[in-house]
């Protein structure tokens, strides 16, 4: 299965936010369509800046190595939908989505004009600029399944 792309998915978003938010979100998301875009900014613009909090390098050379591999084989993700970032800001529910979805737009821009070495992911570890993108696509396909319908 091949997975979605990045960009696509943010340019979708955009496209789509006069949606009503059950028609974007995964079932049974613990947050509404902004705070669930905030949290995809976050990670993608931590895997640039570095994220706060990193998992014990056993548990990333191992667990998290392997749910790397199985994701981006399975070209698809499986993770508790309401799991916050350790050590990121909370997600503020009041902020008007097309702000959220800005960010998010902001943050991939950043990604994407990154050259250099990526930041450790807190729980796979070490990966290139091509997994990250992958994996990043996953993570909003699977908060957002509506953006990868139709």
């Amino acid at each position: 299965m091949s997975s979605p792309d990045l960009a696509r998915l943010v340019e979708r978003l955009h496209q789509n936010l006069d949606r009503p938010e059950r028609d974007l979100l995964a079932p049974g998301s613990t947050w509404n369509l902004s705070q669930t875009v905030q949290h995809c900014a976050q990670t993608v613009r931590y895997s640039v800046t570095g994220y706060p909090v990193l998992k014990p390098a056993l548990f990333r050379a191992t667990a998290g190595s392997l749910a790397k591999r199985v994701f981006l084989r399975r070209g698809a993700m499986k993770h508790p939908l309401g799991a916050e970032i350790d050590g990121a800001p909370p997600l503020d529910p009041a902020l008007p989505v097309p702000e959220a979805a800005a960010g998010l737009a902001e943050a991939v821009a950043l990604f994407t004009g990154h050259t250099a070495e990526h930041a450790l992911h807190p729980a796979y570890g070490r990966c290139s600029h091509d997994e990250f993108a992958r994996l990043h696509a996953l993570h909003l396909a699977e908060h957002l399944p509506g953006l990868t319908e139709g």
